[in-house]
Order: C-alpha cells, then sequence, then structure tokens
C-alpha cells in the first residue's frame, strides 16, 4: 500500500499546486500522510482506509470555516469590468424577452444584461450598473 499512499500525496498536492491556493485536496494529502505513517508501521491495509478517510474528513471539518474564511478576499479580485459600477448606460437590443436579457452599451463597450428586478426596459432606456454576474451586467431603471 505504500506506492498507493504515495500516490494519493503526490496527485493531491499537484492538484493542490494547479488550482493555485484553493485548498481543494490539501485534505486527501493529510490523510495519504497520515495512512503512509500507518503502513510503514505495520497496520493492517483496512484500519489504513480507515485513516485516510477519518484525517481527511477530521482535517476538513476542522480547517475549511477557517479556509473560507481567510480565502475569501482572493476569490473576488476587482476587474477593469467593476470600474462599469454605477455607471449609466443605454439598452440598445432586447434579445429574449422570456429570460429577460438585453443589449446595453456602457462607456462605448457592448454588454449583456438583466435587470435587478427582471423588467425589461424598451430600447432607449437608461440603465445604472448595479454589478456584475459572470459576464453580464445587473442594472437597474433610471
Amino acid at each position: 500500500m505504500l506506492e498507493i499512499w504515495l500516490t494519493v500525496i503526490v496527485i493531491a498536492i499537484v492538484i493542490e499546486i494547479a488550482t493555485q491556493v484553493q485548498l481543494v485536496t490539501i485534505w486527501a494529502a493529510l490523510g495519504g500522510i497520515a495512512s503512509l505513517i500507518c503502513d510503514i508501521c505495520g497496520v493492517d491495509n483496512r484500519i489504513q482506509i480507515i485513516v485516510f478517510f477519518a484525517v481527511t474528513f477530521i482535517a476538513l471539518a476542522l480547517t475549511r470555516p477557517l479556509v473560507r474564511k481567510l480565502t475569501k478576499n482572493i476569490r473576488n479580485t476587482p476587474t477593469n469590468a467593476d470600474m462599469n459600477i454605477g455607471k449609466t448606460g443605454l439598452v440598445t437590443k432586447i434579445v429574449d424577452e422570456a429570460t429577460g436579457v438585453f443589449r446595453v452599451t456602457v462607456s462605448g463597450a457592448d454588454w449583456s444584461a438583466k435587470s435587478v428586478d427582471s423588467r425589461i426596459p424598451r430600447i432607449g432606456d437608461s440603465v445604472r450598473v448595479e454589478g456584475i454576474e459572470g459576464v453580464k451586467l445587473i442594472v437597474s431603471a433610471v
């Protein structure tokens, strides 16, 4: 089982490095290390598997809330598009009335948009950018 635990540890660490501080698999690496130690000490394979899952789960349960709190600001990195929040735009096209999607021009750039209150404005109406979700502006009537 030594090779299996080394493989689990290496794969977990590689995935962790690839996700750039998202702390996705670090707990599995800790579980793998604990199981590797058990294997070196001659513990039964079934116990090693139980130790792997127990350590992984306990590490996750104890540290995940703290990790979320610490990495919260990392995920909300402002972009150039955030400069449009608070600006006024002009509705140029209704794309889909059923989903409430329309096009807006803000600062010379064309955007897909949705209304904060699900109302569909008319072409030529002015709207204010309240936020951005993905590549879609969230706007309100002016």
